[in-house]
C-alpha cells in the first residue's frame, strides 16, 4: 500500500486534470448522431470521476479534523482556503460577463449577486462550491462520532446511502415506477456519500477479495453509464441523464474503484513517476478549478475552435492545464492576490 499523501495528490492533480477535460469536452450536452457526439461521450463517461474524487479526498483529509486543530479553526481554514476565493472569482465572474457582454449593467441587481453566490448561474462551474459548503458543514457532526465506532457507522452508512440514494433511485427508473424520495437515507444524501468512501477507503485496510470486488462493479458502472447513455441517448435524440448523475450507482461504482486502485495501486515505480510529475501542480489544482472557466471561454472567443474538433477536446485540456498552473504559481507569489489562489 502507498503511503496516504502520494496517492491523494496524484488523485487530486488527476480529478483537476478531468474535470477540465470535462469542460472542454462540453459538446457532449449537445447531442447530435455524428461521430463527435460518441467521442464526447466516451470522454464525459470516463472522466466523470473527477467530482466524486475530490469529495472523498475532503472526507479523506478533514474527517479526522479533530486530531489536529479544533472545530473553530477547522471553519476558519475553510472560510480562508476556500469561501473567500469563492466569493471573489464570483464577483469576477460577473465582470468577466459584463466585459464579454454576456450580461448587461442594467442586468446586475442585488437579486442577481444572490442567485450567483447561491447558485453559481454565472460561471456555471462553480456549482461545485454550494454542495461543497453543505459537506462542510456537516463534517463537524460526522468527526463527533467516536473513533472506534466510525468504522461501522461510516460503512453502514455508506450501504445504506447507496442502496436508497443511488441503486434503488435507478431501479425504479429501469422498471418506470416512482420512486419515494422519502426512503432516500437523509443523512447520506447527495455527495455525502463520497465523503465517507474517501474517508473509509483512506483510513482501513480492504481485503483483495474485496477490492477485486470493488474493481469489477467499479467497471461495470463505467460501462452502464458509457455504453447505458449512448443506447438511451439514441433512443430519445437528446442526452439521457437516466444513468448521469454523480450520485447515480454508475458514478459511485466507478468514481469508488478509481480511488481504491490508487490506494492500492499495483506498480511503486509507476506511482513514483506519478508523484514526482503530480508534485509540480500539487499546489495549483485550486486555483487552475477556479481560472480554467475563464481560459476556455477566452481560448473559444480568440481561436477560430470548434467544440467539436477532436484536437481542441485531446489536446486542449493538457494546454489549458499547463496555463493555468503557470497563471497560479505566478499570482502564489504576488502578496496582494494570491489569498485569492491558496495553496
Amino acid at each position: 500500500m502507498l503511503k496516504r499523501k502520494a496517492y491523494l495528490q496524484v488523485l487530486s492533480v488527476l480529478s483537476c486534470f478531468a474535470v477540465i477535460f470535462l469542460h472542454v469536452n462540453h459538446c457532449f450536452w449537445d447531442f447530435g448522431y455524428e461521430d463527435y457526439w460518441i467521442l464526447a461521450n466516451f470522454i464525459e463517461s470516463i472522466m466523470y470521476f473527477a467530482v466524486p474524487v475530490f469529495f472523498m479526498i475532503t472526507g479523506a483529509t478533514l474527517l479526522n479534523y479533530r486530531k489536529r486543530y479544533s472545530t473553530k479553526k477547522y471553519f476558519q481554514k475553510r472560510i480562508h482556503k476556500v469561501v473567500i476565493p469563492y466569493v471573489i472569482w464570483s464577483i469576477i465572474g460577473i465582470l468577466f460577463m459584463l466585459a464579454y457582454r454576456r450580461i448587461a449593467l442594467e442586468d446586475i441587481s442585488l437579486k442577481m449577486i444572490v442567485d450567483t453566490f447561491m447558485n453559481g448561474n454565472v460561471v456555471t462551474v462553480y456549482w461545485y462550491f454550494i454542495p461543497l459548503f453543505a459537506v462542510y458543514l456537516s463534517i463537524p457532526v460526522l468527526s463527533s462520532i467516536e473513533e472506534n465506532q466510525q468504522q461501522n457507522i461510516f460503512g453502514y452508512m455508506i450501504i445504506i446511502s447507496f442502496m436508497t440514494v443511488s441503486l434503488l433511485p435507478l431501479v425504479f427508473k429501469l422498471i418506470d415506477i416512482p420512486y419515494n424520495g422519502s426512503l432516500q437515507f437523509p443523512v447520506g444524501m447527495n455527495h455525502i456519500i463520497f465523503v465517507l468512501i474517501g474517508y473509509y477507503v483512506d483510513h482501513y485496510e480492504l481485503s483483495k477479495k474485496q477490492r477485486m470486488m470493488i474493481y469489477v462493479l467499479g467497471i461495470l458502472g463505467f460501462l452502464a453509464h458509457w455504453l447505458g447513455t449512448w443506447y438511451a441517448s439514441y433512443q430519445i435524440g437528446e442526452v439521457s441523464r437516466l444513468w448521469k448523475g454523480y450520485t447515480n450507482a454508475p458514478s459511485v461504482l466507478y468514481s469508488s474503484a478509481i480511488f481504491v486502485f490508487f490506494k492500492y495501486f499495483p506498480n511503486k515505480s509507476i506511482m513514483n513517476v506519478l508523484e514526482k510529475v503530480s508534485s509540480y501542480f500539487k499546489n495549483v489544482t485550486f486555483g487552475t478549478y477556479l481560472i480554467h472557466w475563464y481560459i476556455i471561454q477566452m481560448i473559444l472567443t480568440i481561436l477560430p475552435i470548434s467544440q467539436r474538433q477532436v484536437i481542441y477536446r485531446i489536446i486542449g485540456p493538457f494546454v489549458i492545464m499547463i496555463i493555468c498552473s503557470m497563471i497560479i504559481k505566478t499570482m502564489q507569489k504576488i502578496p496582494m492576490i494570491k489569498n485569492s489562489v491558496p495553496k
